[in-house]
């Protein structure tokens, strides 16, 4: 048994570090999505080139997050998969 709480922790830090890094990453898009709803109330109020780039600016962080959240869910998903599929092949 003791083999399976070895493989088995190190599995459980690695979906410890990617929770973490899931909710810095949300954190982050929470941040990013309050200044992309003041860049946009800007840009309708002044309806700037510059306004208008920042706005951009701030979705493209955004989708920029999103992507890393997605990568990250992905590999979080694999782990998951690859660890039922050990303990099916054990039971």
């Amino acid at each position: 048994m003791e083999w399976f709480k070895k493989s088995f922790s190190y599995t459980v830090d690695e979906i410890d570090q990617l929770t973490q890094t899931i909710n810095e990453q949300g954190s982050e898009q929470r941040k990013a999505m309050n200044a992309f709803s003041k860049a946009m109330n800007n840009f309708a109020t002044e309806r700037s080139l510059e306004t208008c780039l920042e706005a951009l600016n701030t979705s493209m962080q955004i989708a920029n997050i999103r992507g890393k959240l997605v990568e990250s869910y992905e590999y979080y998903a694999r782990l998951l998969e690859k660890e039922i599929t050990r303990i099916n092949k054990r039971t």
